[in-house]
């Protein structure tokens, strides 16, 4: 084990992309993931976070697509990519609705973020931490990472303080800073410029109105149509 962690990642790229088994291929990289974060000199991880496997998902499953050299070209043929990062099955139905509301993120993000700020799952103390936090989302993807992270952090400490949240809301605001940290980590250390889109956090938030899986599943599908340039 210790010889494969020593592998470059580059290295490790090449390998699985010649695997002729697509599923051994994604589980190989899966398998590494950790290891791999664990080797960068910013983790972006936060262990008081509860629901940072929503972030880690995100990530994952931005690694696996890389891997896979699956090239989708549009609507249809992403969401079956995407169906198939998420181990075979979606968590949401994705009708005209979701999918006007993640082009929405992408091609309005301050109409979408508007939009899902009304959702009554929302308490006006919750839509103000939102609000915020978007509100200085481009400031925090100019800094470098180590400064993002510890701005993220701090929210999510007072996140986990605030007896004016319920628990619910509470779930929804860690997922959307966990995937934004992994987000802004990932474009960071790769070249992924849509990863700093804002359009990509606000899916992360429509989707976690939802479930936890949505909140990945939709992150995932804004970031990988923005870098294929699909029109949704």
């Amino acid at each position: 084990m210790k010889i494969v962690n020593l592998i470059p990642m580059g290295i490790l790229s090449v390998m699985l992309l010649a695997c002729t088994n697509e599923t051994d291929q994604l589980n190989t990289v899966a398998s590494q993931q950790n290891t791999y974060l664990k080797t960068l000199g910013n983790n972006p991880g936060n262990e008081n976070n509860p629901y940072d496997a929503s972030g880690q998902s995100y990530r994952n499953g931005l690694s696996l697509y890389k891997a896979s050299g699956n090239r989708p070209n549009n609507y249809e043929n992403l969401l079956l990519l995407v169906q198939n990062l998420s181990g075979g099955a979606l968590e949401t139905t994705f009708d005209s609705t979701t999918q006007q509301l993640l082009a929405s993120c992408m091609d309005t993000p301050d109409t979408a973020l508007e939009q899902v700020l009304q959702s009554p799952s929302l308490s006006q103390s919750a839509v103000t931490i939102l609000s915020d936090f978007f509100a200085s989302y481009d400031l925090l993807a100019s800094k470098p990472f180590g400064k993002a992270y510890s701005d993220i952090i701090a929210i999510e400490n007072r996140t986990l303080n605030s007896p004016g949240l319920s628990d619910e809301e509470q779930r929804i605001i860690f997922i959307v800073t966990s995937i934004t940290r992994y987000s802004l980590h990932h474009s960071c250390c790769e070249d992924t410029d849509w990863g700093k889109s804002v359009g990509n956090i606000i899916a992360a938030l429509a989707g976690a109105l939802e479930s936890n899986q949505a909140a990945v599943e939709y992150s995932l599908i804004t970031s990988i149509a923005g870098l294929e340039k699909i029109e949704l």
